[in-house]
């Protein structure tokens, strides 16, 4: 049997925190990232896959007709599921301003009012039809092969890892991770343990190669109790031999695991509870929160946020998530409350880091599995492919549509077969935009995302101010 020890690493690390132990695993082109102030990237991760097309919605007469003819019963049931009210009725919709393709114009749900705002006064984007591509495709090219294409697509595992990490599930690194190995490489942080946090368990996305992601609970710092026990299993000196053990096993034992293992729990305890005395102090945002599973989330990232001086950091990546958006059936009474939470959720946190000031500094973006058919499949819809995709902060360039929303029918240049979008972004790019505003060069850029040199790396170039 073969041993992957980052893999052993990563796996036994429960407290989640980097060990250094792969300081010389991989190579980058330079370490020429700009990292003189302080920037953070939050991806909201939607597994099960949103929906897009009932989110951004047709809201021209033309094209309303035409998607609401398609969608059929979804529509109906929509608008019978809320009492004296018709949701995706046009004129109850929420139109974008500035959102003209093709003299084709589009809106938000009503369901998505905190969000419709953040656009109307720039600090929101939507990024139209993103997904994982290997090189550009139509629906030609697709149906007659010959194309190289992602593989295992509308396989939700698959697909959540390749979104993250360019590769099917069983990847060890993402590409938010080699963005961590990259500012770390340049010196931006003096503590590399919260270069990359997760609010949402282990997430391939921000896994480096060097950095290993750092596990936060939404309730805040955990802890190991009987480490702050009097006594344990009988004894009052087992609590402090143990610590002792870790302290000292890593630099003396010649077993690399066991080494390493001591090493990251050690490390893991230490930030834990650094952690906890920092969450003592004041500091924290008072914006209220959502009481919810994504609010509970980006709570704990923004008080993390609030004390980024304190954590010796100028660079951080985080990774927040919330499911339930694989709607083969009942989606019209499941998809409303899942979008009011991601929303709701995203205003709240957007809020906060202004009160904090650090709007500017903070920008949170949407990733997902993949997006949906435009017909429905029973009361509900199935695996698709491409997805519209959401960009927030003070330095977004926003208040508008980047990219393409494809015509709301079946059988067009980006149709898949059942209104499954071909994506006309690739990951990539998206990723490359948000990385050039990180403060990534070019050659980080390439070196960071393995795919990206068969597109345009400036497809996005004006996302942000």
């Amino acid at each position: 049997m073969t041993f992957n020890r980052r893999k052993f690493l990563h796996n036994c690390g429960a407290l989640g925190v980097a060990s250094g132990f792969a300081a010389n695993l991989g190579s980058f082109n330079a370490f020429a990232a700009d990292t003189s102030d302080y920037k953070a990237l939050v991806c909201v991760f939607l597994f099960g896959a949103m929906d897009g097309h009932d989110t951004v919605i047709p809201y021209d007469l033309e094209s309303h007709t035409q998607y609401s003819n398609i969608r059929g019963r979804l529509i109906t049931d929509l608008d019978n599921s809320v009492e004296g009210f018709s949701p995706r009725r046009r004129d109850n919709l929420l139109e974008l301003p500035g959102s003209s393709i093709g003299g084709r114009t589009f809106a938000f749900p009503e369901e998505f009012r905190p969000l419709h705002e953040l656009y109307a006064q720039g600090d929101l984007a939507v990024v139209g039809n993103v997904g994982p591509l290997v090189e550009q495709v139509t629906r030609a090219g697709f149906e007659s092969g010959g194309i190289r294409l992602p593989p295992r697509l509308f396989s939700h595992n698959d697909q959540q890892s390749i979104w993250q990490a360019s590769r099917p599930e069983g990847a060890l690194a993402g590409w938010g991770g080699r963005f961590a190995d990259i500012v770390e490489a340049a010196g931006a942080n003096s503590n590399s343990t919260f270069t990359s946090v997760s609010a949402a368990g282990p997430a391939v996305f921000i896994q480096g190669e060097r950095i290993n992601s750092f596990q936060i609970s939404p309730a805040g710092a955990q802890t190991v109790d009987f480490l702050d026990q009097a006594s344990h299993l009988n004894s009052s000196a087992f609590p402090a031999h143990y610590r002792e053990v870790l302290q000292n096993i890593g630099g003396t034992t010649s077993n690399l695991f066991g080494g390493d293992y001591a090493d990251v729990n050690r490390t893991a305890i230490e930030a834990n509870e650094f952690l906890a005395t920092q969450f003592a102090l004041p500091g924290d945002p008072t914006t209220p929160m959502p009481n919810s599973s994504l609010g509970s989330q980006l709570k704990v990232i923004s008080r993390i946020i609030a004390r980024n001086a304190n954590f010796g950091v100028k660079r951080q990546i985080f990774f927040a998530g919330i499911g339930g958006f694989d709607t083969h059936a009942g989606q019209p009474t499941v998809l409303p409350g899942l979008q009011a939470e991601v929303a709701n959720s995203l205003r709240a946190f957007h809020d906060s880091m202004v009160e904090l000031g650090l709007s500017n500094k903070v920008t949170t973006f949407t990733g997902s599995d993949f997006g949906r058919t435009l017909n429905r499949s029973g009361n509900g819809t199935d695996h698709g492919w491409g997805n519209h995709h959401y960009v927030m902060g003070g330095a977004v360039n926003g208040g508008r549509i980047i990219g393409d929303i494809p015509p709301p029918e079946l059988g067009h240049d980006y149709d898949a077969g059942r209104g499954r979008l071909i994506p006309q972004i690739a990951v990539d790019q998206y990723a490359a935009s948000l990385g050039q505003w990180f403060g990534l060069s070019n050659s980080e850029l390439l070196d960071a995302l393995p795919g990206l040199g068969n597109f345009d790396q400036n497809a996005l170039g004006n996302l942000f101010t």
